[in-house]
């Protein structure tokens, strides 16, 4: 079984709630249930899940509830297990079948009998049209494919080994050279199989290449299958695939924005169709629904970087690096798998990184102007202001970095740092920083 952090936030909000009930989302095949069933082994002694999607039946019997106690009274019906106050934990799943639970949360928690877990995808919920959204009764956690370190444990890494050098990370100071060059292994590793669980447990399990495969194109269908499933009209079923399955390809370009312009090359779209107006639903679903991952232009690097975010021009990346190198061409898994540094991978690095900044509380900014160049992303420190340009490097000209010296010019700009990650170990040259690439989910 894969360790999750979740599973710990989920124990820190059963320790700390007073009347709030917890709501998890995130896109499908990421661990929501699978978390929530670790998190009530051993916790409680009723246990009671009901699944939106896999019974259908319980919503007509949930939908038709005339107040709490009539609640509680089919919730336990459904479940055929005797509800113990104090004792019992009920974890609704999959409930963008059903979105209206989420207005008897208030209701139920203010009962405090029992724990109550809401769990779903954001694929076609709209939260907010909920018909009374429980204010103040629900705390959120959103979960994401399997972060590096929560891989690198799955693999067997001592948990010593990764704070230590975590912790030269923070110093900017070298890692030791025998747990670099054992993490820079498991990043090539994690390039391959990405943190979605179920990809994971096969590589865990078999070691084969072909079988990893087929786990990702069987999360990749099922994204496919949802977005027909879940969109409203046809038409904008259409316009979504085509941009969900163009993601790989305007990636793989050497300018990683997303341009319309290639959906019409491909046959996908017309050109007519071809307008932000026209697609925007498109991109703002699959962003909801966390199968895409949309990084935003910043006209200006300046804190709070969204008063200066331009929503017209932006990039796209999936969800989870595993599922876009298995999109790639083979050559690039072989490539990896010989251990060769001498090739540019720079989209499975970028997407790589922009998991982990998101998984890690950032929000996925980046700069481009005409004038003073492109940097890859832009973080900030909500706490303190602080503005730090991060680049990505994947080859060995890591050192060359135009766009970087000159934003770090523009002293109206008060960049706080200039971080480049690479495939390099720690090193501080100047006003930058080059830190190895997998340190991108330790960065403040």
């Amino acid at each position: 079984m894969l360790a999750r952090t979740a599973t710990d936030q989920i124990a820190s909000w059963a320790r700390a709630k007073t009347s709030q009930g917890l709501l998890i989302t995130g896109a499908r095949q990421v661990g929501k249930t699978t978390a929530v069933r670790e998190f009530a082994k051993g916790r409680y002694e009723t246990f009671v899940e009901i699944n939106f999607l896999e019974n259908p039946s319980a919503v007509r019997v949930i939908s038709g509830a005339r107040n709490t106690d009539d609640l509680l009274l089919r919730i336990s019906a459904l479940s055929s297990k005797e509800l113990v106050p104090g004792k019992t934990l009920v974890f609704f799943d999959e409930i963008q079948e059903f979105q209206d639970i989420l207005t008897w949360a208030k209701f139920l928690e203010e009962r405090s009998e029992y724990d109550y877990v809401f769990s779903g995808s954001l694929l076609g919920v709209d939260l907010f049209g909920v018909r009374s959204w429980p204010v103040g009764f629900l705390d959120e956690l959103t979960m994401f494919p399997l972060t590096f370190e929560e891989f690198c444990r799955a693999c067997g890494t001592p948990a010593p080994l990764i704070e230590l050098a975590r912790e030269s990370v923070d110093r900017h100071e070298a890692v030791p050279d025998f747990i670099h060059e054992k993490l820079m292994e498991l990043h090539e590793r994690y390039l391959l199989v990405g943190g979605l669980p179920e990809p994971v447990q096969r590589y865990l399990d078999t070691n084969d290449m072909v079988a990893l495969r087929r786990a990702h194109k069987g999360v990749f269908d099922l994204y496919e299958h949802d977005i027909v499933r879940h969109m409203e009209d046809n038409e904008g079923a259409r316009f979504t695939q085509a941009v969900y399955e163009a993601i790989p390809g305007q990636l793989n370009k050497e300018n990683k924005r997303f341009k319309y312009s290639g959906l019409a090359r491909d046959g996908s779209l017309h050109k007519g169709d071809l307008r932000f107006s026209r697609l925007e639903s498109s991109f703002d679903w699959l962003g909801a629904a966390g199968v895409a991952l949309p990084a935003l232009r910043l006209d200006e690097p300046r804190f709070p970087l969204g008063l200066y975010e331009n929503r017209a021009s932006f990039k796209l990346y999936l969800n989870d690096v595993g599922l876009l190198m298995s999109r790639l061409s083979g050559e690039a898994s072989l490539e990896v798998l010989s251990g060769r540094h001498d090739i540019n991978y720079g989209s499975p690095y970028e997407n790589f990184v922009a998991q982990e900044l998101l998984a890690s509380g950032h929000g996925l900014f980046y700069y481009a102007s005409s004038k003073r160049g492109e940097v890859d992303f832009v973080i900030e420190d909500k706490a303190t202001g602080r503005v730090s340009l991060v680049e990505v490097k994947s080859g060995k000209t890591y050192k060359r970095h135009v766009a970087l010296s000159n934003l770090l010019s523009v002293d109206d700009y008060q960049i706080a740092e200039a971080i480049v990650l690479c495939n390099g170990n720690v090193e501080r040259a100047g006003d930058r920083v080059y830190l190895p690439v997998y340190a991108a989910g330790w960065l403040k």
